[in-house]
């Protein structure tokens, strides 16, 4: 069965050459190589828990590799009440990502595509995160990023457990994100993401939290991680990294007194792998989200967005009202520089040479809403302008795909928010755990 269904995503990433049809035809290619991750299902056996469709996967540790889980020190000792804050900085995988003349299931030379990684250490046994920002590294603990050819597409965390359920998916049919890693919308919850952009969530520091509004994301002894991992690789080798995640956060149960957070995941893409065909080749465009009606209560505490290159900024709108103006910034420092030779890459693609490296976010006093309620409609735009910003093109000259991502956490009190009462999306079996 699974040489089968391997079998058809070969076939299904045949390119026409007929240009007029070409996002039709991507949009069909996605779809077919979704409906085969349905069909496939997590049940391999790949190293580590993960499961990889396409060339790339997890691999073994690299032989005198930096230290899987390092102590770092915190930029606020401790917290009145709470007790000591913590910085730990995890190094997950690593993942082997192809080369440029390696084509993923997608068409896209250089990708390990959406990999499900259900092996994914918890900083804690238990405790409050009150920050986390996502980044990649060689073995050797050096930045992986676009100056040397690589950079992380997009992650996507969950946290798997008894009372988790994602607000945006729950009333689904399916959902592709939450299959990819064994779950379903309503065993799981989207709890972080980041890009290349590699934008931090973080509360300490900030006016609202230090004056006394406390809350914190609550990891329980039972809840497990698990991650979507995707990839990019620019150059002619073959390269192995670790995606590493550093945590501010308290050990032990939620401080007393606190609000816990419960995080809502704002897509174009809602319910799928999240990357869109570009609508437009040359010049400006809006992505818009479904309208989302909320099946929860709680305070907005913050909420940060991702694009892809060529992106201008993300909105998110409560009842036809902007609330959150997310603005992309390009090339901040070198790092975010491409240096290879854009314009002559395997297949005829070309890379930006500016890329994302930041996204500003909304908390507390810059939000233009406070409440999370029933009543509210909300909805979110990503605008996208190649006049503005350079995108990446394919090989035959057409923009690459394209994300409008929102994540937003909500201030709830205590453990379990109760579970609307609708048919919930299937749950997929768990991907199988490495000998």
């Amino acid at each position: 069965m699974k040489s089968f269904i391997l079998l058809t995503l070969a076939l299904s990433a045949v390119e026409t050459a007929a240009k007029p049809f070409r996002n039709s035809v991507r949009s069909a290619h996605r779809a077919s190589v979704e409906k085969a991750l349905l069909e496939v299902g997590p049940d391999g056996k790949g190293p580590g828990g993960a499961i990889c469709v396409g060339p790339g996967g997890k691999v073994a540790d690299v032989p005198g590799a930096t230290a899987r889980r390092q102590v770092m020190k915190s930029d606020v000792e401790s917290i009145e009440g709470a007790g000591k804050v913590q910085k730990i900085k995890m190094r997950y995988g690593p993942y082997s990502v192809p080369n440029m003349m390696k084509k993923s299931v997608m068409g896209e030379g250089g990708a390990l595509w959406n990999c499900g990684d259900a092996e994914i250490e918890k900083p804690c046994e238990e405790c409050t995160l009150l920050g986390q920002v996502a980044g990649l590294e060689y073995a050797n603990g050096t930045n992986a990023n676009i100056d040397t050819g690589m950079w992380m597409h997009h992650m996507v965390a969950f946290t798997v457990g008894p009372g988790r359920w994602d607000p945006t998916c729950i009333d689904q049919p399916t959902s592709l994100p939450h299959f990819a890693v064994g779950s379903s919308p309503s065993q799981s919850e989207r709890s972080f993401s980041s890009g290349n952009e590699r934008t931090p969530m973080s509360l300490l520091g900030r006016k609202d939290f230090t004056n006394g509004n406390k809350a914190g994301y609550h990891l329980r002894k039972e809840d497990q991680y698990r991650f979507i991992v995707d990839l990019m690789n620019m150059n002619m080798d073959d390269r192995t990294v670790y995606l590493t995640m550093t945590y501010d956060l308290i050990d032990g149960p939620l401080p007393k007194g606190w609000g816990n957070m419960k995080p809502v995941w704002f897509d174009v893409d809602q319910c799928g792998m999240s990357e869109v065909p570009a609508t437009n080749q040359d010049g400006k465009y809006t992505l818009t989200a479904k309208p989302w009606k909320p099946n929860f209560e709680g305070e907005v505490i913050g909420m940060g967005s991702h694009l892809h290159d060529g992106g201008v900024k993300i909105n998110v709108l409560v009842n036809d009202k902007n609330v959150c103006d997310s603005q992309a910034k390009y090339g901040e420092n070198s790092q975010y520089i491409f240096k290879g030779a854009k314009n002559n890459m395997p297949g005829g693609e070309k890379v930006a040479e500016k890329h994302i490296s930041s996204m500003s976010t909304c908390y507390y006093e810059n939000l233009g809403v406070k409440k999370l309620d029933p009543s509210q409609s909300w909805g979110m735009t990503g605008d996208y302008d190649y006049k503005k910003y350079e995108g990446n093109l394919e090989g035959d000259g057409d923009q690459a795909g394209v994300m409008a991502i929102a994540i937003m956490f909500v201030k709830v009190p205590g453990e379990n928010i109760p579970m609307p009462a609708v048919k919930p999306a299937p749950a997929a079996a768990a991907p199988a755990k490495s000998p």
